[in-house]
């Protein structure tokens, strides 16, 4: 079984703001169906992770409350995260991405978010996700 790190960050809200930052809504998602189908396919070209969610799950997960938000630049889609309230999860950033985009794209979603801490977990074998929330300011909290 794998060991959980947990993360959190305070949320200041005061990050820098970025260009092309969709956060995805139910009644904003007919508008952004093929856009978010283009980023499922995105992370599925780069990864084999068979707990990957599609379509139907973003569906479900919003009527629950749950937000998405999408990074696109000029190309497509280039990243995702999902939070769940203070609860960060599923985030990916695309390979094509320029560097340092994925730190300014959590952050720029977290000025969204009501909550002053937001909390995430990577799995323990995971050096890069656990290098990549400590570059955003995330600090673990095991």
């Amino acid at each position: 079984m794998e060991n959980k790190v947990w993360y959190q960050i305070f949320n200041t809200k005061d990050y820098k703001s970025i260009p092309g930052l969709v956060w995805i809504q139910p009644h904003t998602l007919c508008s952004y169906e093929n856009t978010i189908q283009a980023s499922i396919d995105s992370f599925n070209e780069h990864h084999t992770w068979d707990e990957m969610w599609d379509m139907n799950e973003a569906k479900k997960r919003l009527k629950q409350g749950h937000d998405l938000f999408l990074g696109i630049d000029q190309d497509g889609p280039i990243a995702h995260v999902w939070f769940d309230k203070n609860y960060l999860y599923n985030a990916y950033v695309n390979p094509r991405r320029v560097e340092g985009y994925g730190v300014s794209f959590i952050q720029a979603c977290l000025n969204f978010m009501e909550y002053d801490y937001i909390k995430l977990y990577c799995d323990d074998w995971n050096d890069r996700a656990k290098k990549f929330f400590e570059k955003i300011g995330f600090i673990n909290d095991n």
